[in-house]
């Protein structure tokens, strides 16, 4: 069993002192040391991944797993910490392994809501730290009728125990062919229920026709019996389940329905506008019962109207609007302010939106993230652009890259790493962003530093890459930039050759999530790509202009 240890001796000078004048106050903070669990073996688990800045578990199990004897066969907490099963209240051994059950004693076989019920461990250094279990069984549920009956996939409640499955009028209810029906885990058995009681053992559901009322069946797993209700309906409508998923200038577009009756498509208007302004979306794909399209050339921050269509049958107007195609200020990088020896890329004499390193260098020496105009300088001649620096013998640091990014600087002489901050709060998601850059790389002389995040021996004695790149990030609801954020999107490049006139570039985002919206956006420009970890080379310039969003569909 692991213990925490303190130094005895301190303690009893102390006391001693504490009887000698009466009192004492402990003013001695203790030492910060976080509480993570850094590794977790789950029997018959499909993934575990662990989140030190959220202090989560996501966990997926097999749905061959009691959830009630969910063996915890191994894991590692910070080194001489404790660990507590805040459920059980049980203080847990590394040594060991544990059976956790997940249902947390529930009556009901499921997972109770992390929001309303979460599985919680304590991991105790000199703080308490919380760490939240979120565990998920995917148990693959089925209810497939004939090609030509079915409208739609079948919906189940699982916590109901019951699924109903829809077919068009045409199709009598004394006439169901049954493809597939599974309501439990691939360990479970099932058995039918007759209208007379009778039980039916290893029952072929094929065999099974009439649903003029529901059918029942008995699923057992484990030691557990589930009664389930299968329903079948009649439905004039052909399309369900519509959905959009709005971007600026395109949406996904997706349904389910009787895809066998007829040609499936999708028609969409502006909100308000006549019958006659239906058009129809191009390129529809079929897969089952389900199809899909994407619909372009959208109007950002606009509403519309869609529906489905499956032959002459029209499915239910759904409204939606277009996301906005949100600007970035200064991405022509043409509004600078000075200030003293800082040079601030905004219009005001602060890191308002865009930041540099410039207040950490001007301590000891010239910005070396300026804007420069002029022929040359300049894409066109015209505005102002911003050049980038990498300059060496910077105290404390070496050397310091010339950097512009979306975010804050606050120089920290404590650890200089930590001084900046990249993000800005945004919610849009473009497709692609260009610009135009030039570049001179110089041989790169330091590895980095005792402030660094990591070093880069192999970049030493080589020539330096400059470096340019878009992500968006989702933080969350917090307001602080986690210590690792979920990266929705992402595109950038890195170059270690001479570009000696500008060059456009043309960067597509590569997106992770095509669900969830960023809530920031970091772009970033730098002399050296390591430059974060102080590496680079003394003399490497980087030119950047006109940098630009687009939303078009890719």
């Amino acid at each position: 069993m692991k213990k925490r240890y303190r130094k005895t001796v301190l303690w009893g000078a102390l006391m001693l002192a504490a009887l000698a004048t009466g009192c004492i106050k402990n003013d001695i903070p203790f030492e910060i040391v976080p509480g993570n669990i850094t590794s977790m073996e789950v029997r018959g688990a499909e993934s575990v991944s662990l989140e030190n800045s959220s202090r989560t578990i996501e966990l997926v199990l097999a749905d061959t797993v009691d959830l009630r004897h969910v063996l915890l066969e191994d894991f590692r907490i910070t080194p001489d910490a404790r660990i507590i099963d805040n459920v059980t209240h049980q203080e847990l051994d590394t040594l060991d392994s544990y059976y956790l059950d997940l249902t947390q004693g529930s009556a009901e076989y499921a997972i109770p809501s992390p929001e309303q019920k979460p599985y919680t461990f304590t991991v105790i250094t000199y703080q308490d730290y919380i760490w939240t279990l979120k565990a998920t069984q995917n148990i693959e549920r089925v209810f497939t009728l004939a090609d030509g009956q079915q409208i739609g996939e079948a919906k189940f409640s699982a916590t109901g125990y019951s699924v109903i499955a829809y077919v068009p009028e045409t199709v009598p209810l004394t006439g169901i062919d049954i493809q597939e029906l599974k309501l439990g885990p691939s360990n479970a058995t099932m058995a039918w229920v007759k209208a007379d009681g009778t039980v039916v053992e290893d029952v072929d559901i094929k065999t099974i026709h009439d649903f003029t009322l529901p059918q029942h069946f008995i699923v057992k797993f484990f030691d557990i019996t589930q009664e389930w209700t299968v329903s079948v309906e009649q439905s004039a409508q052909y399309v369900t389940e519509m959905s959009v998923n709005p971007w600026a200038k395109f949406a996904y577009l997706s349904a389910q329905g009787l895809t066998s009756a007829g040609t499936c498509g999708f028609q969409i208007r502006k909100a308000g506008a006549g019958d006659d302004a239906w058009t129809t979306v191009p390129d529809v794909t079929v897969e089952g019962v389900s199809f899909s399209a994407v619909v372009k050339g959208l109007e950002p921050a606009t509403n519309y109207e869609v529906r489905g269509v499956i032959g002459s049958n029209y499915g239910d107007v759904t409204a939606f609007t277009s996301e906005a195609a949100a600007e970035v200020p200064n991405l022509s990088f043409d509004a600078w302010t000075q200030k003293g020896k800082n040079w601030f890329p905004n219009s005001d004499a602060s890191n308002s939106y865009w930041a540099t390193g410039n207040e950490g260098v001007t301590i000891y020496t010239n910005a070396n993230s300026t804007p420069v105009e002029g022929a040359g300088n300049t894409v066109d001649g015209t505005g102002k652009a911003a050049r980038l620096e990498t300059i060496g013998k910077v105290p404390l640091v070496q050397i310091a890259a010339g950097n512009l990014f979306t975010g804050t600087y606050k120089t920290n002489l404590g650890n200089p790493a930590s001084s900046a901050t990249m993000g800005r709060p945004y919610t849009s998601r473009p497709t692609r962003m260009t610009g135009w850059y030039k570049y001179t790389p110089a041989e790169v002389t330091t590895e980095g530093n005792k402030y660094s995040a990591q070093k880069h021996p192999d970049a030493v004695g080589k020539l330096d890459y400059c470096t340019i790149y878009i992500r968006l990030e989702d933080w969350g609801g917090a307001t602080v930039r986690p210590a690792d954020p979920k990266v929705i999107a992402y595109a950038g490049l890195e170059n270690n050759q001479v570009v000696s006139d500008y060059t456009q570039f043309d960067l597509k985002l590569e997106y992770y999530d095509l669900e969830t919206k960023p809530t920031h956006i970091v772009i970033v420009s730098s002399s050296s790509r390591y430059g974060e970890d102080f590496c680079g080379g003394p003399g490497s310039v980087l030119y950047v202009d006109q940098f630009a969003l687009s939303f078009d569909y890719e």
